[in-house]
């Protein structure tokens, strides 16, 4: 039994919605400052550890719990997280 295959003009829908996502969000990152594409960058690399880390089946916490967890989590990391922790010394 071969599985259904995807319409060519779906897949290229698809592939230029992807693309056009790519752009808008590049596009996005460049207007922001140096300390505002840091502080993005930090969140979303311990957002992603901490995510990676969740039991599987477990129920997702809270957005304040798993904020709380993420800032500690980067201030425990000062070298690996310097735009978070370079907040804590201004």
């Amino acid at each position: 039994m071969t599985s259904p295959s995807i319409p060519e003009w779906l897949a290229a829908d698809i592939a230029q919605r992807a693309a056009d996502r790519q752009t808008a969000a590049a596009e996005f990152y460049a207007t922001l400052t140096d300390r505002e594409r840091a502080l993005v960058r930090d969140a979303a690399v311990m957002g992603y550890v901490q995510g990676t880390l969740h039991p599987r089946g477990e129920k997702h916490p809270k957005d304040s719990w798993v904020t709380a967890l993420v800032v500690q989590e980067c201030l425990a990391f000062p070298d690996l997280y310097p735009a978070i922790n370079a907040a804590t010394t201004a």
